[in-house]
């Protein structure tokens, strides 16, 4: 029993994917399905059930028992390997950072990019997720740093600052709202509107403002995904609350319209990195930590 292939499955079970399991390990997924199999021939058991057709994996009652019993062992391996490279002065190895769309896209690139030059001997490694996702991979150490909107506090997890965006109302250039300078949050009122899905932080909020304001729009769609949403937006479809950092690319190549909230609507959302709590972290984490959390007092452009 090989504790790579432990942490592996233990991988594959959390994430529910294959293709996810592999960019966790560095490893192709052909890789993890013949390391998965290996280990079903090692214990003349069957570990995970497969349906085609289907995006989810399902475990056998002797992958539950591999899970339960694997699982404290690869956290207190990670856990050893974490205390001894904190006695490290040099910052380097691998920071496994996971982050929500529409932060990772827009807000972490100029950041991370400072840090990449100044800490040449770190590799970052960045996937997308969904907040959910994000959380439970913080918790479980799948990964070493978490960055989501409007973050909520959570027991175990430390949150430190990462951003403030100051929302706004997009929609294409023939919306009838495109030539405003501003609009106020009652000028949306009937509008179709397209929004972030229920489960999404960003979208409790829009909800609970214009919920505020005595204001109801027609959601006619929903999407996890920012990017999807403002393409929803820029074929006419509706109106959407997006932070302005997000849309700066589409408003320069005129295919998406921005317009600021009159200041009595004007609201933000935050952003935050969510650690593991911890007496020690190694010292790449905590460089990276350092490098792109907010600075007292500063806010992201607007």
């Amino acid at each position: 029993m090989d504790l790579s292939d432990l942490r592996l499955f233990c991988d594959l079970v959390e994430t529910g994917s294959f293709s996810r399991a592999a960019e966790r390990n560095f490893v192709s997924q052909s890789a993890v399905s013949q390391r998965l199999r290996a280990l079903e021939r090692e214990f003349d058991q069957v570990f995970l059930q497969r349906s085609k057709g289907k995006s989810y994996i399902v475990l056998t009652e002797a992958g539950r028992v591999l899970y339960e019993g694997a699982k404290p062992l690869v956290g207190e391996v990670a856990e050893l390997d974490n205390r001894l490279r904190c006695m490290q002065d040099e910052i380097s190895g691998t920071v496994r950072v996971a982050t929500v769309y529409s932060v990772g896209l827009h807000a972490l690139p100029r950041r991370l990019k400072s840090f990449l030059a100044e800490h040449p001997k770190v590799n970052v490694h960045l996937e997308y997720s969904q907040t959910t996702r994000v959380y439970q991979d913080v918790l479980s150490g799948s990964v070493d740093v978490g960055i989501v909107a409007v973050p909520i506090p959570t027991p175990s997890l430390e949150i430190i600052p990462f951003g403030v965006e100051t929302m706004a109302v997009i929609c294409a250039p023939e919306h009838r709202l495109a030539g405003r300078t501003s609009v106020s949050l009652r000028d949306l009122e009937g509008e179709s509107f397209i929004a972030f899905d229920d489960d999404i932080p960003t979208r409790r909020l829009i909800d609970d403002q214009l919920r505020n304001a005595g204001v109801r729009v027609k959601v006619v769609m929903a999407f996890d995904n920012i990017e999807t949403l403002k393409n929803l937006v820029e074929i006419g479809k509706g109106i959407a609350l997006v932070p302005v950092e997000t849309v700066r690319a589409e408003v320069r190549e005129g295919v998406l319209v921005c317009i600021p909230l009159v200041p009595e609507d004007s609201f933000c959302r935050t952003s935050g990195i969510i650690l593991k709590e911890t007496t020690a972290r190694r010292a790449a984490v905590t460089a990276f930590v350092d490098s792109i959390k907010m600075a007292d007092g500063m806010q992201q452009e607007v």
